[in-house]
């Protein structure tokens, strides 16, 4: 049975990117005191280059970024593009020493563009709208049956679920296999006792891929966030086509 989240029982993630130690450590030491004074609870990670930004929100996740523009390799325009072709709903605020990017940066819906030096004030009203437009029900987790007892997961979590012998297992970003004891019911019938939604399609009679870790479709196989690929079968290829672009537009 699928569940959503609540501001309960999840926690704010944020990453703070700039090559700049001395921006860097202004901006996190001002984003603690932050949490601090509004107690809130959060989880913050600091990166000094937006290659393991990039990397490493796959599985992290963030719903506010705070990112410098003007880094080595790419820029934070860049790399935030790249991070809204996974993560569409996350707030980006831009941090930088350079005006000259306004123009260029709207592309990625920013929520604010702040210059450098960091002002406290202008920093903490942006992440007050950055944390009210923040929506938690989009953490939605799953409880499965498992060997030996039950087990929550979360959505963003899951690339794949596939079928084989009567026993049903949730492939995990993380390499991870999760699997149900031997099952009397078919995987179609599994499907929709358990994922009525729209979050998984077929794309194979015994594989089912959740859209939101689709990279890349082709007519014979879906690339998945991270890198992994599996098979579309012909005749499943439009139904698969249609609720992706659906997802991404």
């Amino acid at each position: 049975m699928e569940k959503k989240g609540s501001h309960e029982d999840s926690v704010l993630r944020i990453a703070i990117c700039d090559d700049d130690k001395k921006d860097r450590d202004r901006v996190s030491s001002l984003v603690k005191e932050y949490l601090a004074a509004g107690k809130v609870a959060a989880q913050v990670k600091i990166f000094d280059h937006p290659d393991s930004l990039i990397e490493e929100c796959e599985t992290f996740r963030p719903h506010i970024f705070i990112l410098d523009i003007v880094m080595p390799m790419i820029t934070g325009i860049q790399a935030a593009r790249e991070l809204r072709w996974n993560q569409p709903d996350a707030q980006i605020i831009f941090a930088t020493s350079e005006s000259s990017y306004a123009l260029e940066s709207f592309d990625v819906n920013p929520i604010n563009y702040i210059l450098k030096p960091i002002e406290k004030e202008k920093l903490f009203s942006t992440l007050d709208l950055a944390i009210s437009r923040v929506d938690f029900s989009n953490e939605k987790s799953i409880t499965v049956k498992v060997k030996g007892g039950m087990q929550t997961l979360y959505l963003a979590e899951i690339l794949y679920i596939e079928y084989s012998n009567h026993v049903v297992s949730y492939h995990m970003h993380s390499g991870e296999v999760i699997s149900t004891p031997t099952l009397r019911i078919g995987f179609a019938e599994y499907m929709e006792e358990n994922h009525r939604g729209n979050d998984f399609v077929r794309c194979h009679e015994s594989i089912a891929v959740n859209i939101a870790a689709i990279d890349k479709l082709t007519r014979t196989d879906i690339t998945l966030r991270g890198g992994g690929q599996i098979p579309v079968t012909k005749s499943r290829y439009s139904e698969v086509m249609d609720k992706y672009m659906d997802y991404r537009l």
